[in-house]
């Protein structure tokens, strides 16, 4: 079952980890540390892009059901394109941090991870509805 948050708390900790990426994905970085996370795990970046987007929509999916708001496609669909757009915007103002880059596989990377976050609130908001359903109840 999806946690009940407060909508204000909620909101706080969506801009709070919007905030935490922004920062985690502009602060500047030496060259030797990139050349080594690349040794260990090849393109982890890319893993790291992926996360940080599943949490963000998964934070903006619960945010968005503590304000009341309905499921619906259309939903979801702003929920994706917003997150898409702010990778966008995260990537091009990478340029202008010293180490950073704008890199499309990247926001190829957080598109997925915004992807990967709304199957998985919708998998788990799917479950937590069946689970409160009598075997005679059909769902909605």
């Amino acid at each position: 079952m999806l946690p009940r948050v407060s909508p204000s708390l909620s909101t706080a900790i969506l801009i709070g980890l919007c905030l935490l990426a922004f920062l985690g994905t502009h602060w500047p970085l030496p060259h030797k540390l990139i050349s080594q996370s690349n040794d260990l795990v090849p393109q982890f970046d890319k893993y790291v892009h992926a996360t940080i987007y599943a949490v963000l929509a998964m934070a903006a999916l619960l945010m968005i059901g503590s304000w009341k708001f309905r499921w619906s496609f259309s939903l979801v669909v702003v929920v994706w394109v917003t997150l898409v757009a702010w990778g966008s915007f995260d990537e091009l103002t990478q340029m202008l941090v010293a180490g950073r880059s704008c890199d499309p596989a990247d926001l190829v990377a957080d598109a997925v991870g915004a992807s990967l976050g709304i199957g998985a609130m919708a998998w788990v908001r799917h479950r937590s509805v069946e689970q409160w359903l009598l075997p005679s109840e059909t769902r909605t």
